[in-house]
């Protein structure tokens, strides 16, 4: 009766055994999943945290670019400067012309220019960093504004008048920025008297470009619409404005820079025009009064300017140019 007893009680114990053994089975595997949930769960956010890492570093390495897109930069286009304060300069010594522009108004617009850390930019640094975006804007120029001041046909009172005003803003405020000249090379030096303008002679061209001033670029060799002509005559107007202007500035265009840029007579252009250029110039310059908005370039054959006449104040010309992009490098790093 006693081993009976006994036998009962071991065979109750090893059931008993056998269903710990079970739940601990079970308890195992719970724990294995458990863990394997947590480990999956860690691994994939490992993974998205590592994929963001990546995307973030790839933004703060490329912020510039991606700023550089969206960029206003005004593209001024005066023609002669004249001194209001020398009789010889106006009326009836010489006739008035609704492209004057007064020396006077001229420096009020460029003192506000240079005195709230504007770039004025020259027609290579508008194409390398903003339109070929070959090289990053550089850093010294982060938190300033860009801007274009070209003068159209070659006037002496650009010499004369405007550049001064430059080199002497230029030592006050200890920033030297750029004028963009394009020039008809077949007038440099022709003064034909009271019914015509005066225009610079190849060695006031070399003077402003050796001080650093005068970024000289085509404007056709004589001046002829573009849309009127065709075929060999418009291939000479191109090209030997271009030829001209570096046998003008000779030695002193070590980079190749001049004449690698036009500006359209007129302001006018057409598709026969824009597919000669690409032999001779890197980009082409309208007269349509429009902002210049790097993110809507589709061709650099029509980059917009603005035109000033006499009528226009300085505060018109400040407001223009206070649409302008501050240079903002965005990104991460």
């Amino acid at each position: 009766m006693s081993t009976l007893l006994n036998l009962g009680l071991l065979v109750v114990k090893i059931k008993n055994t056998q269903i710990d053994n079970k739940r601990m089975n079970e308890q195992l595997l719970k724990n294995v999943k458990n863990l394997r949930s947590f480990l999956f769960r860690l691994i994939h956010k490992a993974k998205l945290l590592y994929l963001l890492l990546i995307f973030a570093i790839c933004i703060g390495i490329s912020g510039w670019t991606v700023e550089s897109n969206f960029i206003r930069i005004p593209i001024i286009g005066f023609h002669d400067i004249v001194d209001t304060q020398n009789p010889a300069e106006l009326p009836p010594k010489r006739l008035a012309f609704s492209i004057d522009y007064t020396k006077q108004d001229f420096s009020v617009f460029l003192e506000y220019l240079i005195k709230e850390n504007y770039w004025l930019l020259s027609s290579q640094d508008l194409y390398v960093y903003f339109i070929d975006k070959s090289q990053p804007i550089p850093a010294q120029r982060i938190g300033q504004k860009p801007i274009l001041i070209s003068f159209d046909d070659g006037y002496r009172g650009v010499h004369e008048n405007a550049l001064p005003v430059l080199e002497k803003l230029s030592v006050i405020y200890k920033e030297k920025g750029k004028f963009v000249l394009f020039v008809n090379p077949h007038f440099l030096g022709v003064d034909m008297g009271r019914d015509f303008l005066p225009h610079t002679t190849c060695n006031d061209l070399r003077d402003g470009y050796q001080k650093g001033f005068y970024d000289v670029q085509s404007h056709g060799f004589t001046h002829k619409d573009f849309t009127k002509i065709s075929g060999k005559e418009l291939e000479f107007e191109i090209a030997k404005s271009k030829s001209e202007l570096r046998k003008c500035m000779g030695d002193l265009d070590k980079n190749k820079v001049i004449g690698a840029h036009i500006a359209y007579p007129y302001g006018a252009s057409d598709r026969e025009v824009e597919e000669l250029l690409p032999k001779y110039h890197l980009t082409g310059f309208l007269y349509n009064d429009r902002l210049f908005r790097v993110n809507r370039l589709e061709n650099n054959y029509r980059i917009s300017r603005i035109t000033v006449d006499k009528d226009m104040s300085p505060r018109e010309l400040i407001r223009i140019a206070k649409k302008a992009s501050t240079l903002k490098k965005k990104g991460w790093f």
